[in-house]
């Protein structure tokens, strides 16, 4: 939909014959705009004329044509180049983008607005549980599937998988309808759980997560794009809040449940027990929210007989080979493979290429590009998209990584790893919803995110006093600061993306900066892998060159290749013990030493984000 500026948000979509008339009667009006600009002004373009007045009409500045155009910082106005220069058919993609961006835009009332909210927080919290449920019973999982050696992959597939497939979502979204691809991403993960639960290699259960990823990615991004669809951004906060909520209700929840089936029962039940809980959810959307006038607005801006044509067939090709031949050696370089194996330089070359080749074509050639570049042209929200990429790297890494040091190194079994996560993910929900009002009524969110960074940031460097007999007191304060601090970040970055983008950007933006954030988490977990896989191996070869061994050669030699594998301490002697946990911890710390200067950078880039306050950049 095309909209004044000056209207209300708070007016539903009109429908949709009336939108594509006034589209039309849009365009005319611009196009003889142009003409006339052409010919009679000319030398006035050219600075010829030294007397031209460069002020310009907003009053309908939400339509791309409308001439107006910001610089990095939205300080300059620019007049865009005239429909027969090289950058028409840019302007064409840019347009069209927003025709169907505008298309699902739906402001509702309260009550109605409460009802979706609560649908759509179900399918975010159920995409949590899975999410992190899997995380306190990957030890037992990796022991039952003989695959101690490579567990880790289990987190990577299903991060790269997400990651890869959410750089599709939002134009997918735009294209054949949110409420469509958020109810096949929840069947799409209904049919990964069971697999999960029947899976009997390590490799089948990697390729089942991987699935899995896909799923938690459309419907985590789905939900996120609907919101913001029928909700304004100046309440987008408050509400935002409450979806964040759902993530730190997931993530408590959800290694409580798979620990007390990893514990009392068999971890594949948790998998047999999520489809069924799935399908309810699916069911509850479809039922109560309504989509009709949206996808009637969309079908007349696209035919059903395009929608397949402007797919980025070649950006999903190569998007998805660079990634992955970009991560596999990253996880597996030094443990799996040697740095200097042929493999290895290979994949790192050929992934640099196809990541190249990625950005090119996104540039230049598909009408609706996954990624548009032109995105990362404003400063801000540049800063806000690329401190999420360090964001997910720490965020995802600690989820992982936490329960190896509850279990290996503090002996814990499931259920108290998961009672130790709770100072992390309980104080995300708090905050998540305290944030969310903080923003909605002052109408500002740097404030917000810079206090998030700086908690998070302190928080990050007490984990480096973590150790095998630290009190559990300093593990839950430093895990309560950190974990409030994720919660004045995680979902208010999405509203501050949003405010440094066009309205009808929207779906793109918040897909971009969930890719980003994914694969920043992919790169999170294989990095920790890497550093965990390659100290605990340097540790066990300073224990074998030791002349006093304390361990046998042949247990350590076992340990090389049951690197995540849970310890049984029962066989060993206090002296052993203490140097099996000293090996675990120097190697988790290591990890955790990484996590400072992550959040470190998150911080100090955004005290260079400008805030705009609650609006687009196409509402001032």
């Amino acid at each position: 939909m095309v909209a004044d500026c000056g209207a209300t948000n708070e007016k539903p979509l009109s429908g949709g014959k009336e939108m594509i008339e006034k589209m039309k009667s849009e365009d005319m009006r611009q196009r003889e705009d142009k003409n006339s600009q052409n010919n009679d002004k000319t030398g006035a373009l050219n600075g010829e004329n030294s007397g031209l007045d460069h002020s310009v009409d907003l009053t309908n500045c939400e339509s791309e044509s409308q001439i107006v155009t910001n610089d990095l910082e939205y300080g300059t106005v620019h007049r865009n180049p005239p429909s027969d220069t090289p950058d028409s058919d840019h302007e064409d993609r840019r347009e069209l983008s927003e025709k169907l961006g505008d298309a699902h835009l739906n402001i509702l009332e309260t009550k109605k607005l409460v009802i979706c909210l609560g649908a759509l927080s179900l399918g975010l919290f159920i995409t949590f549980v899975d999410q992190t449920g899997v995380t306190v019973a990957l030890a037992q999982i990796a022991k039952d599937l003989d695959a101690e050696a490579t567990i880790n992959w289990a987190g990577s597939a299903a991060l790269l998988a997400n990651c890869v497939c959410q750089v599709l979502f939002g134009r997918l979204s735009d294209i054949f309808g949110r409420k469509t691809i958020l109810l096949s991403s929840l069947g799409i993960l209904a049919v990964a759980e069971i697999c999960c639960g029947f899976a009997q290699t390590g490799v089948q259960f990697y390729i089942f997560r991987a699935f899995a990823g896909i799923g938690c990615g459309g419907t985590q991004s789905l939900t996120m794009v609907m919101l913001s669809d029928i909700c304004s951004l100046e309440k987008r906060g408050k509400y935002q809040g409450i979806l964040g909520a759902q993530i730190g209700l997931g993530n408590a929840l959800g290694p409580f449940i798979m620990a007390a089936f990893a514990e009392r029962s068999s971890w594949r039940n948790f998998f047999h027990m999520m489809p069924g809980i799935n399908v309810l959810v699916m069911i509850t959307i479809y039922l109560l929210i309504d989509t009709k006038e949206a996808s009637s607005n969309l079908n007349h801006v696209l035919k059903a007989s395009d929608k397949f044509k402007k797919i980025d067939y070649l950006g999903m090709v190569f998007s998805t080979a660079a990634l992955t031949l970009l991560l596999v050696p990253i996880s597996g370089g030094g443990s799996t493979y040697a740095w200097d194996s042929s493999l290895i330089i290979v994949m790192f070359i050929i992934g640099g290429l196809c990541l190249i080749t990625f950005v090119l074509i996104e540039w230049k050639v598909p009408k609706l590009p996954m990624i548009p570049i032109y995105l990362f042209s404003r400063r801000s929200l540049l800063l806000i998209l690329g401190s999420n990429f360090f964001f997910g790297m720490a965020y995802y890494g600690c989820i992982y990584y936490l329960p190896y040091y509850f279990q290996i190194v503090r002996q814990l079994d499931s259920i108290h790893s998961a009672i130790l996560l709770l100072p992390l993910v309980i104080p995300q929900s708090v905050g998540s919803i305290i944030a969310g009002q903080i923003i909605t009524y002052t109408g500002r969110y740097i404030y917000v995110i810079i206090t998030g960074y700086v908690l998070w940031t302190i928080g990050c460097g007490l984990l480096l006093l973590f150790n095998r007999t630290v009190s559990y007191g300093v593990v839950v304060v430093s895990l309560l600061i950190m974990g409030s601090g994720v919660g004045f970040t995680f979902q208010p970055t999405i509203v501050a993306a949003q405010a440094q983008s066009r309205k009808a950007e929207r779906a793109v933006v918040i897909s971009t900066r969930n890719v980003l954030r994914s694969f920043g988490g992919t790169m999170g977990i294989a990095v920790g892998s890497l550093i965990v896989s390659n100290s605990l191996l340097k540790e066990i070869d300073v224990q074998l060159k030791s002349p006093d061994l304390v361990l046998s050669s042949t247990y350590l030699t076992y340990l090389k290749t049951h690197i995540y594998s849970r310890i049984d301490i029962t066989q060993f002697s206090p002296e052993q013990v203490v140097v099996i946990q000293g090996m675990y911890m120097t190697s988790i710390r290591n990890f955790f030493i990484l996590c400072v200067p992550l959040i470190g950078i998150c911080l100090v880039s955004t005290f260079f984000v400008k805030d705009r306050g609650l609006r687009c950049i196409d509402e001032v």
